[in-house]
């Protein structure tokens, strides 16, 4: 049995989550993870409204299930994010994941993750020197909250187009890998980096 199943919404999101699975175990002193990535076809909408169905075939073959997705897109943005967590959550209880499943929802993009590091953005995006990507969003009428945009993926696209840089889940990954997330206040990663020290905790350590 392995230890992790992950179920995401698309290519971004397997590449940011394959490099954080790799990363962590070694930051945070816990021990390597044996995981597995899957996408569901049908991207956020199909993780948000059908995951317990997806999931059902590997239930006897992984010790935990962590389920990801973007809340903008998800065909249930009425709900807040802490009730879609829940309502998922939930079922996947009800469905045989009972204390071995969570459910992360990015608010409201998996972009909000990507601006944790200024320094880490700027060698990416490979940014002028001596130019602060921040104050480049505002004069471009980007609204900022808690030091990061308020539109976070079309705040990456827009740095990207300005930059000339194809778009490419390998960004995800290299931001992902190079970044200290030690400042990120962000509560859906706060809870997924919560929920991954919880789980794989060195055998000496428990």
């Amino acid at each position: 049995m392995k230890d992790l199943l992950v179920l995401v919404a698309d290519q971004d999101a397997e590449f940011l989550m394959k490099s954080l699975l790799d990363k962590i175990p070694v930051v945070e002193s816990i021990r390597v993870i044996d995981y597995e990535i899957i996408r569901h076809p049908d991207h956020d909408s199909g993780v948000a409204t059908h995951a317990v169905e997806f999931v059902r075939p590997y239930i006897n073959d992984y010790k935990f299930l962590m389920v990801t997705f973007d809340h903008e897109g998800s065909g249930k943005e009425s709900s807040s994010q802490v009730q879609l967590e829940s309502i998922v959550e939930d079922g996947l209880k009800r469905n045989g994941w009972q204390n071995r499943n969570v459910c992360i929802t990015f608010k409201p993009e998996l972009e909000s993750w990507l601006w944790v590091n200024r320094q880490q953005l700027h060698d990416v995006l490979d940014w002028p020197s001596g130019h602060n990507i921040y104050e480049w969003l505002q004069l471009n009428g980007y609204c900022l909250q808690n030091y990061k945009p308020v539109r976070p993926k079309e705040a990456f696209e827009a740095a990207l187009k300005k930059q000339n840089i194809p778009r490419s889940s390998s960004l995800f990954s290299k931001l992902a890998q190079q970044a200290s997330y030690q400042q990120c206040t962000d509560s859906s990663f706060r809870k997924f980096l919560t929920t991954i020290k919880l789980w794989f905790v060195r055998k000496d350590d428990a």
